[in-house]
């Protein structure tokens, strides 16, 4: 028998990230500290296109297939924007939040460490829209 302890460290706040109305992927400072960001650093995506599911990758990978980590001020960002804008994500009327959730059952097969970026949306205020729910 392999028992595995699971360590409530992993679960005391989930990790967010956010599309900003630029389409700038931003992180939270709690998830930037989390996933040790630092300015360069190589974050690549993937998607299960069967599940229309989002995978946010810290990579191992190369350049050429990954974003750069920027930052402004404290403010840790991707420059994402043309990614969603070819994904379809209307950023403009809607704000698109990420949980991360950790799957290190991937992190072999898609040469990183992998979280899975469960969506959640919603109409923003200023939009004529806008009806107090996610989309």
């Amino acid at each position: 028998m392999s028992i595995k302890i699971i360590s409530t460290k992993e679960f005391a706040k989930p990790l967010k990230v956010t599309i900003q109305s630029s389409g700038k992927l931003g992180f939270t400072s709690e998830t930037a500290k989390s996933l040790q960001l630092t300015p360069g650093k190589l974050i690549q995506f993937g998607k299960d296109t069967e599940k229309n599911e989002m995978f946010l990758i810290l990579s191992q990978g190369t350049p050429e297939d990954a974003f750069a980590v920027a930052k402004a001020g404290e403010y840790f960002y991707l420059p994402t924007t043309l990614m969603f804008d070819a994904l379809g994500y209307d950023y403009k009327r809607a704000t698109f939040f990420f949980d991360l959730v950790r799957r290190s059952d991937m992190d072999e097969e898609l040469n990183g460490e992998v979280y899975f970026m469960k969506e959640r949306s919603r109409y923003k205020k200023t939009n004529p829209e806008y009806n107090h729910q996610s989309i």
